[in-house]
C-alpha cells in the first residue's frame, strides 16, 4: 500500500527485528494498538525499530482476528539522535509520579540509562513485587518517550537498588565512568569542573531525594569515587534537577549530535 511521504509513519519497537525480509508476530497489545488505536489497514506502512540503532520500513498484515504480522522491508537511514557521550541518571526515589517526569524528559534529552536508588530520605519505599511492577511501568514510560523523540537507542531502566549497590554496579559495569555527586555542601561547582573524557564511558548524574542526600550517603559516594559538585545557588526540586543538569551538561560539553 502506498503511503503519504509527507506523513510521519507510526513507529513500533520490535527488539528481535534485525534483517530485511523478516515476518514478525505482533503481541496482543501491539495488535490492539495497530488495529484499534492507530486503525492501520491491511498492508499499511509503518516503521519498525529494534531499540539498538536499526530501523526498517515495514507493512502490517492481519492473518486473523487474533493475529497480526509485520513484514520487514528495507532498512532505513536512522538519524543520529544520541549524545556523543552517554549520560546516566542515578535518581533517588521521589514522591508520587515525579519519577515518570524525570524518565520522560531525560529520555527526550538523550539520557542512556536510569538507576533508581532507595535513599535514606526517600519518602517512597519500594521493594519486592512493588519495585518490580514500578520498574515495568517506568520502562513503558521510557519506551513511549523514546518512540516520540525518535531515539536510536532505547534507554535502560535498572532495578531499584540501595545507594551502595547502585554505585557498586556502576563501578563494575563502567570502571572509568565519572560519577558526579551533586550536593549544596560541595565546594567545587559544575562551572569549574573539568571532565575526564574517557571514550565510551558515561557520565553519571547523582540526584538526591526531596530532603537531599544525608552526610552518610555523601561519605559513601565519595569513598567509592564520586566527585561532589555544587550545581547552582538556586534550590531545585528533585524532578527538575536531573532535567536541568542533563541539558546543562549537554550544552557545556557539546554532546548533542549534529
Amino acid at each position: 500500500m502506498k503511503h503519504d511521504k509527507g506523513k510521519r509513519l507510526p513507529r513500533f519497537l520490535l527488539e528481535h527485528c534485525n534483517s530485511v525480509g523478516q515476518v514478525l508476530d505482533l503481541s496482543d497489545d501491539l495488535m490492539h494498538y495497530a488495529s484499534r488505536v492507530l486503525r492501520l489497514r491491511e498492508g499499511e506502512a509503518l516503521r519498525v525499530w529494534n531499540g539498538k540503532g536499526c530501523e526498517y520500513h515495514a507493512t502490517v498484515h492481519y492473518v486473523s482476528k487474533k493475529l497480526a504480522q509485520i513484514h520487514v522491508g528495507e532498512q532505513l537511514a536512522l538519524r543520529n539522535t544520541e549524545l556523543n557521550r552517554p549520560l546516566h541518571v542515578l535518581q533517588a526515589l521521589p514522591e508520587g509520579d515525579k519519577m515518570d517526569w524525570v524518565l520522560e524528559k531525560c529520555t527526550e534529552l538523550g539520557v542512556a540509562g536510569f538507576h533508581p536508588v532507595q535513599a535514606q530520605r526517600s519518602v517512597v519505599k519500594l521493594d519486592g513485587e512493588r519495585a518490580t511492577k514500578r520498574q515495568a511501568h517506568w520502562e513503558r514510560v521510557v519506551l513511549a518517550a523514546s518512540l516520540q523523540s525518535e531515539r536510536g537507542q532505547l534507554a535502560m531502566v535498572e532495578p531499584v537498588r540501595s545507594l551502595s549497590d547502585a554505585l557498586g554496579h556502576l563501578a563494575q559495569t563502567w570502571p572509568r565512568a565519572q560519577v558526579l555527586w551533586f550536593t549544596p555542601q560541595a565546594e567545587q561547582s559544575l562551572r569549574n569542573w573539568t571532565p575526564n573524557a574517557t571514550p565510551g564511558e558515561p557520565l553519571i548524574i547523582c540526584v538526591g531525594p526531596e530532603g537531599g542526600w544525608s552526610s552518610d550517603e555523601t561519605d559513601t559516594a565519595t569513598r567509592l569515587g564520586a566527585l561532589p559538585l555544587n550545581f547552582s545557588q538556586r534550590v531545585l526540586r528533585t524532578e527538575t534537577f536531573a532535567v536541568a543538569c542533563t541539558a546543562q551538561l549537554t550544552a557545556l560539553l557539546n554532546l548533542e549530535a549534529h
